[in-house]
């Protein structure tokens, strides 16, 4: 028996056997073997060659962390310092806490109701049971302490079961009658509003217009609050508790809903009732109305920016984008008002100067309104055209008429090279002559919603719009989402009817605004930029067949058979943008459809579609219908021919009312196909980031990946990172119900983790798709060229990759093939987080309270009514102006009325508004004296840092005295406007005024009881641990490094391992992942867990770090470091390779799929078989399953038999 002492590489297992480790790495199994069979298992082929493989793969490894470890030493100064031309600017948080997001908390899915409450511990005894009532006053207060009682009990069931919609109007029917038999409410209603009459007469100088007084406007204030929605029984507690208290003018229930239809006929506006071509009966909230509203709200007007903008620098807003400058210049904002002169375009202008020009359009250049003009010389319009700042406008065409004398129009000179425009321009005729006339973008969102918070599925149809001449920072809010209509029965796109209406109306009979900002009129024109949704409804809102099509994208005529799709060339070109799609083509497919159909034949109709992609559900319905009538009159009258019978329907189908196809498609500058832009949150995190996740959870992690996972997941460094705190065992339980912001977390982390239990090519996409999220989360774009060529070369490395694990992964999900389009839609619509719908489906939950806190007859008139309410709140608390009838003026609310919002956060929060913070860079926010008293200068690192380098600056400093007190910091403010504590990654600028790159050691800020003189540039200070950025990325990575300065460095190139900085050059916060791969850190550390913010004795596994050396970037890269690198040079090549791969493994499939389905049918038949009775002939020709002793048979009575089968005889058994 050997000893598995003398032998490397085995390990004792019970029952006399011993486990070979090179085996069981190799073959991935545990192999375990006989100590009998040891000597054998060593000189056999298999163990040897296992063995070699397994060196070969220690040298692999130990080569690797050799050219990670040069990478690190050989590291030398990046040189990024040069690279940092602009100020850094503030980034957008993924997750603002202000702005509330469509996702369900998780955890609310989980409360318990099986352990029932004792509801008599939650809610003190008010009355004791043996306590009488002697007299009827006393009754008439037990009562009411009994009703309280029953409220809070009644609040303690909500709070067990918050879902349940039926309760919550039974409730509030119960709250009623109670409240009634409790004396809270008065029957007499006259009194009560005779009383109410006399105390709301409180507010003679007019503070709380036009409210009466305080108590109603604070009444009405909570009453429309977005996210705390009252039913009428809790404003009739709520105005019963106020008079019990004795607080003043106080109005009764009915006097204050009368006062609220006053304010609304006042200041807001009424549903409006439509009925589709369908018969579907629904309200909208007027848009017109809405725009008519942001001009006469001063916080909302003075944002509206009203032309497009040319810039060389960063493209931030839809308008800098070319998304506007498509339109024709007549289509935009036609003129520029100059004190009483409009200048519209193509009418003649006079310059300062003294020349003349024509202008042909009007757009911002470097900040300034420009027109693009023809010089006119002589009565003639010359070639020569020149960019001609607004401010040089002297004149319009009226006012060179009078000055000329030439009432009827000016002589033009013969012979002119450009023919002179027709003047004055026709657009003047839609308004009066003080009107200024705008042009205002409205993007329409529309998709399915439930009515209910409960898991019952109550479908709703909703429309949102918003003021996109709004910048994107404020259309992140849903302050400023605008609701437009619902209905649980009319679809989208007879609600878009109506949209398209009012929109195509105002290019007839513009909207009439009070400009707050002139304090003037205006009129305005509205114009449908884009249609963000999801693509399902996308693909609807574009007249598209789907996603499941043979042409499955909604842009491009990418597609065709499965031949074509898996062949060489198909299968290429699924990796980028086939022709685009347009609405002209797409009305025609439509009309081709209806022509075919009026032949009277399903099939033909049905090719074209599927040729085409073209598939709108309006025609379909009209397409269904002369099918139909088609067969009916070719039945009544064979004799006519089919081409009688199409010009008869065509004829018919001219006179039928209403739409024949997508309304959509008749909004002048609205090209659906090509105005869906794709959609981060549905095609990026729930569709790629979801992909990759699915793949890693169903094809590669086990039990303990997934928990290793969890383990490193969770000791994420997110400072820098915007996101939420991680909840990494909650992600890896729920794995299967993970929402967007889940999603967005993993998109940026999971390439640090995934280290050792992913394979080559999943770490390869895993990567790829974590470039793609750090391009697409920006608000600004800095060099659009250099931004799409890496965006290219980023999507063309997810598409590779994906194919490389799986061909067929294209050709199945078409958000993997809509990645290319985003190089189309970002130079037309600007950062892809500008059209996100985040803001939109966070809007959801605000859907869901009117919904559940209407009555439910009349949903669509009752939650646009609430909405209508809760916008005219918002325009009364923002100082919106609105009409007095009785004075004939334009008024504002009264200035304690104005004062609420600004000066109430709890307020702004319930609204969705965030004011424009103050960024006060340098600002350091002290720790508490009571817990960190202040500290003498000599005992801080910063003074120690700053006497090995202060005196050596270039701008030598007097250090503070040792005995000078000063205080720890908890943050700084950043130039930015990050906030950046102790351990963040920051950039900031050394006393010199060089850029280095460290982590926050100590934040100093000089306390106000120090003495004596010191430099006032030192009075907010932060120490930094130096570390420099190497110039080689990582090879892993493919991300830059960071190392702390060795010995070598600090002693002879002056570099410093700590260096001082006024807190006021901190430029932002950035982050930076430790190298776990290099550094091989395990899962052996741990922490207390907290539960109910205590600290437990239980514990959790953290990663504990080797080193604090090896750092990887995540920002702050410059170009030559953050360049991506395309998978392959050749990738038509690599397309071919695929292609085979897919057309053999999906023929395989077939295969699979066509035996496995004739057993199934050989299988069914053989049930059938076995479970009928037997013919007579069967039995008489031997064949049926007959029993020896089986009775006689006697024969059924036959039925007649059929002319055309053969008729079965049963037999019955007696």
């Amino acid at each position: 028996m050997y000893s598995t002492a003398r032998f490397i590489g085995f390990i004792e297992c019970e029952g006399e056997k011993v486990q070979c480790l090179s085996c069981t790495e190799v073959d991935g199994a545990a192999n375990r073997i006989s100590r009998k069979s040891l000597a054998g298992h060593i000189k056999s082929r298999a163990h040897i060659d296992n063995l070699a493989l397994m060196r070969r793969r220690q040298k692999e490894r130990e080569l690797h962390d050799r050219r990670v470890q040069t990478t690190y030493e050989d590291a030398q100064p990046s040189g990024f310092q040069s690279l940092f031309h602009h100020q850094p600017q503030q980034r957008p948080n993924m997750f603002d806490e202000d702005i509330n997001t469509s996702d369900v908390p998780m955890e609310d899915l989980f409360l318990s109701t099986d352990t029932p409450l004792n509801l008599d511990e939650l809610v003190p005894q008010l009355v004791p049971p043996e306590e009488a009532p002697s007299s009827p006053e006393e009754e008439r207060e037990r009562l009411q302490r009994q009703y309280i009682q029953m409220f809070y009990r009644a609040m303690a069931r909500d709070m067990l079961d918050p879902t349940n919609d039926e309760e919550t109007e039974m409730s509030e029917a119960f709250l009623s009658d109670e409240l009634r038999a409790a004396g809270a409410t008065d029957d007499n209603e006259e009194e009560d509003e005779q009383e109410s009459d006399t105390e709301a007469d409180s507010d003679s100088d007019g503070r709380y217009a036009p409210y009466p007084n305080k108590t109603t406007m604070l009444l009405d204030v909570i009453d429309n609050l977005n996210r705390l929605r009252l039913s009428s029984a809790h404003m009739k507690l709520i105005l019963w508790l106020l008079k019990e208290v004795g607080a003043q003018n106080v109005p009764s229930y009915d006097a204050f809903r009368k006062t609220q239809s006053t304010l609304q006929e006042m200041c807001g506006s009424k549903p409006e009732m439509h009925t589709s071509d369908a018969g579907n009966h629904f309200f909208t909230n007027d848009i017109r109305e809405g725009i008519a509203r942001d001009f006469a709200n001063p916080e909302t007007a003075k944002h509206l920016h009203l032309y497009p903008e040319e810039t060389d620098g960063p493209i931030s807003e839809v308008w800098e984008a070319g998304r506007w400058k498509e339109y024709d210049p007549s289509q935009l904002t036609p003129m520029f008002a100059k004190g009483y002169q409009h200048f519209y375009i193509e009418e003649l202008a006079e310059l300062q100067d003294g020349s003349f020009v024509i202008p042909h359009n009007w757009i911002v250049r470097k900040g300034v309104l420009h027109s693009d003009c023809s010089e006119v010389t002589g009565w003639q319009i010359t070639d020569n055209t020149r960019s001609v700042p607004a401010s040089d406008f002297a004149y319009n065409y009226f006012s060179i008429l009078g000055r000329t004398g030439n009432t009827d129009g000016l002589a033009w000179s013969t012979g002119s090279a450009v023919p002179p425009p027709k003047m004055p321009n026709k657009l003047r005729d839609l308004v009066a002559p003080d009107e200024p006339l705008y042009v205002v973008m409205v993007p329409a969102w529309m998709d399915d919603v439930s009515g209910n918070k409960s898991k019952q599925y109550n479908k709703h149809l909703n429309v949102y719009t918003s003021n996109g001449c709004l910048p994107g920072r404020l259309l992140q809010q849903e302050f400023y989402v605008r609701f437009y209509s619902t209905s649980p029965h009319a679809s989208t796109s007879e609600q878009s009817a109506a949209f398209r209406d009012q929109v195509n109306a105002t290019q007839t009979d513009p909207i009439k605004c009070f400009d707050s900002r002139t304090k003037g009129p205006c009129r305005v024109i509205l114009r449908v930029p884009g249609l963000p949704a999801d693509n399902p409804q996308q693909s609807e809102e574009a007249s598209h067949i789907g996603g499941n099509g043979n042409c499955p994208c909604r842009k491009c005529k990418w597609g065709g058979p499965t031949e074509y799709r898996e062949s060489d060339a198909g299968y290429d070109a699924s990796h980028y943008s086939g022709t685009l799609r347009d609405a002209a083509e797409i009305k025609e497919n439509l009309r081709k459809q209806l022509k075919q159909a009026m032949y009277g034949f399903a099939k033909p109709v049905q090719l074209l579609q599927t040729a085409t992609g073209t598939k709108d559900k309006i025609t379909q319905e009209w397409i269904d219908v002369l099918i139909a009538k088609a067969k009916e009159m070719q039945a009544k009258d064979p004799k006519s021919s089919p081409e009688e019978i199409a010009t008869l329907l065509e004829k018919w189908l001219d006179e039928q009312p209403g739409d024949k196809m997508n309304p959509l498609l008749d909004i002048a500058g609205l090209d659906p196909s090509q105005d869906t832009p794709v959609e981060i949150l549905h095609t990026i995190l729930l569709g790629i980031v979801k992909y990759v996740w699915h793949l890693l959870n169903t094809q590669q992690w086990s039990e303990a990946d997934r928990a290793l996972f969890a383990i490193r997941l969770q000791s994420t460094d997110i400072g820098g990172l915007t996101i939420p705190p991680i909840r990494a065992s909650y992600m890896v339980q729920y794995k299967n119900n993970l929402i967007g912001k889940h999603f967005k977390t993993l998109m940026q982390t999971t390439v640090f983790h995934a280290h050792d239990i992913t394979t080559p090519a999943q770490f390869t996409l895993i990567k790829a798709v974590s470039q793609l999220g750090a391009l697409l989360w920006v608000p600004k774009i800095i060099n659009m060229t250099e931004y799409l060529s890496d965006l290219k070369i980023v999507i063309g490395n997810v598409l590779d990759a994906f194919g490389d694990i799986q061909p067929s992964r294209i050709l199945d999900k078409i958000k993997i093939h809509l990645l290319p389009h985003l190089l189309q839609d970002i130079p037309r619509f600007g950062p892809a987080i500008r059209y996100s719908t985040e803001v939109y489906e966070g809007f959801n939950p605000i859907f869901r309270l009117c919904s559940i806190y209407s009555n439910h007859q009349a949903p669509s008139r009752d939650i646009s009514t609430k909405f209508s309410q809760m916008e005219r709140l918002k325009h009364i608390l923002c100082g919106g102006f609105y009409w007095l009838k009785d004075e004939k003026r334009w008024t504002q609310a009264g200035d304690n009325v104005l004062k609420l919002l600004r000066q109430t956060p709890v307020l702004q929060r319930h609204l969705g508004w965030v004011p424009q913070r103050e960024i006060n860079p340098g600002y350091i926010r002290p720790k508490s004296k009571k817990k960190s008293p202040p500290i003498e200068w000599k005992i801080t690192r910063a003074s120690r840092a700053l006497a090995e380098h202060g005196t050596a600056s270039a701008n030598p400093i007097c250090a503070p005295s040792g005995q000078s007190l000063w205080r720890l910091g908890v943050s700084v403010t950043t130039s930015s406007g990050d906030q950046g504590n102790e351990g963040s990654w920051v950039v900031a600028r050394n006393l010199t005024g060089a850029l280095v790159i460290g982590r926050i050691a100590e934040l100093l800020t000089r306390s106000e009881d120090s003495e004596g003189e010191f430099d006032e540039r030192l009075s907010d200070l932060a120490t930094l641990e130096v570390f420099i950025c190497g110039d080689t990325p990582h090879p892993d990575f493919e991300y830059p490094i960071l190392r702390r300065p060795t010995g070598e460095e600090i002693t002879t190139q002056s570099a410093h391992s700590y260096v001082v900085v006024r807190a006021e050059d901190v430029q932002f916060v950035f982050n930076a992942q430790h190298d776990c791969r290099f550094s091989q850190c395990k899962a052996t550390g741990f922490e207390f867990e907290r539960q109910e913010r205590q600290t437990t004795t239980r514990t959790t596994a953290t990663i504990a770090h080797v080193d604090d050396d090896h750092f990887v970037l995540r920002e702050v890269l410059p170009r030559y470091l953050t360049q991506p690198r395309p998978l392959y040079a050749d990738r038509r090549q690599h397309h071919n390779e695929l292609a085979i791969q897919l057309r053999s493994t999906q023929s395989d499939k077939r295969q699979r799929t066509r035996e496995k389905a004739a057993e199934t049918r050989a299988r069914n038949k053989a049930k059938r078989d076995a479970n009928r009775l037997p013919t007579i002939d069967e039995i008489e020709e031997g064949n049926g399953p007959e029993s020896e002793d089986e009775p006689e048979e006697e024969e059924e009575e036959e039925a007649p038999a059929s002319s055309n089968s053969r008729k079965r005889r049963r037999v019955s058994k007696k």
